[in-house]
């Protein structure tokens, strides 16, 4: 391992090398991992006080991370975040359980030299099954250390889905070629939030991927359940988990029915038809992926907002949800509020919700996720 003093000069080195930053008095202020392959050179590991990056120093971290979750063990709850990357000390990295299966996402490769002892230390201390590793794109493409995607650190191959458990309900997820590493953990206290209010609703779920929310709402008693979405695989992936929680089609008097296509064009067609229902869950992926987009995501959402808006009876509930970390809360719940009163309709407004305890934010930057949930009249 190698230290780098880092200042105005140009600095070589390898990812996972240290670099030191002092200020121009030559005191510490900061100690981080080095990677010359990405946009971000440095990764703050540690400030104020210098102190060796070591065994003791990561697992000091990570029984942190472990301690945070606690609560989470008595909540009939096996997957979920255990390390979120810099707000819990490990920036560039993180680490999802799915009950005896955890993986470990990698956004830069300056963590390869540790992955070693990161795998040691989640065998001592917690004995997962098995470990996957898996990179952002970015790292898939500059990947240096000898690592690949999708690799099993530790224990037996993965076959098949992955089944664990979120407040109760069961779920299957495919880690190897599903969104983030195989699920949106993120919003579990939103969809538990669908769960207690959608007893006798008829609820539309736009965007509903593999289906989560609407496995929630009728759990919750929902009087049906229509999803959205473009993707088939995930559509199939929503009836397997129907059918783990409620049992064959059919025969567990649960309705949940299916539109395959674009969601807006589809929305399109329900207020053409005039179709309303009494809960409309509005979550779609990330519509800004950097600054530079993001007056066109704030024009999507208002769009998105409008017709969910027509799509929801009176006094029915309209829940909206953003996970573009370029768009901040209060200019997202201003898109939905302007979406809702373009559609000629009232708001009051019931919940905003953020960050789950497993998902900290330790700086404004990190908070990517907000929702809002509406009331219309």
């Amino acid at each position: 391992m190698h230290y780098y003093q880092l200042d105005n000069r140009k600095v070589s080195g390898k990812p996972g090398d240290l670099g030191v930053v002092y200020d121009a008095d030559n005191r510490f202020l900061a100690l981080g991992l080095f990677d010359p392959l990405s946009d971000i050179r440095l990764r703050i590991l540690q400030t104020r006080q210098p102190r060796p990056i070591d065994e003791s120093f990561f697992s000091e971290k990570l029984e942190q991370a472990l301690a945070l979750r606690e609560p989470l063990m008595v909540q009939e709850t096996t997957a979920y975040r255990v390390v979120n990357g810099e707000n819990d000390g490990f920036p560039g990295l993180v680490i999802d359980r799915y009950d005896d299966t955890w993986v470990m996402k990698a956004y830069t490769s300056a963590w390869f030299p540790y992955v070693k002892m990161l795998v040691t230390l989640l065998v001592e201390r917690v004995a997962p099954l098995r470990i996957i590793l898996q990179m952002s794109r970015h790292v898939q493409r500059v990947t240096e250390g000898g690592y690949q995607h999708n690799q099993v650190l530790h224990g037996p191959a993965v076959e098949g889905l992955v089944r664990f458990r979120e407040n109760g309900l069961w779920f299957e997820a495919d880690l190897l070629e599903g969104q983030k590493t195989g699920f949106f953990l993120d919003q579990r206290e939103n969809r538990q939030q669908v769960r207690e209010w959608a007893e006798g609703r008829e609820v539309l779920n736009v965007f509903s991927y593999t289906g989560a929310f609407s496995i929630y709402a009728l759990a919750g008693g929902a009087r049906s359940v229509l999803e959205i979405d473009v993707n088939a695989q995930a559509q199939a992936a929503s009836w397997n988990n129907y059918e783990l929680n409620f049992g064959p089609r059919g025969d567990s008097g649960k309705s949940l029915r299916q539109i395959r296509g674009d969601a807006f064009e589809q929305l399109a067609e329900l207020i053409r038809e005039g179709e309303q229902f009494d809960l409309v869950i509005l979550d779609p992926p990330a519509f800004a992926r950097n600054r530079q987009s993001k007056a066109n995501a704030l024009q999507a959402y208002l769009r998105l907002a409008q017709a969910g808006a027509r799509c929801t009876r009176k006094d029915g509930i309209l829940l909206a949800a953003s996970c573009s970390s370029s768009v901040r809360a209060d200019e997202f719940y201003r898109a939905v509020d302007l979406g809702i009163r373009a559609a000629g309709r009232t708001c009051r407004k019931l919940l905003k919700t953020g960050h789950a305890l497993d998902h900290p934010v330790t700086f404004r930057e990190g908070a990517y996720l907000k929702a809002i949930y509406c009331q219309l009249g």
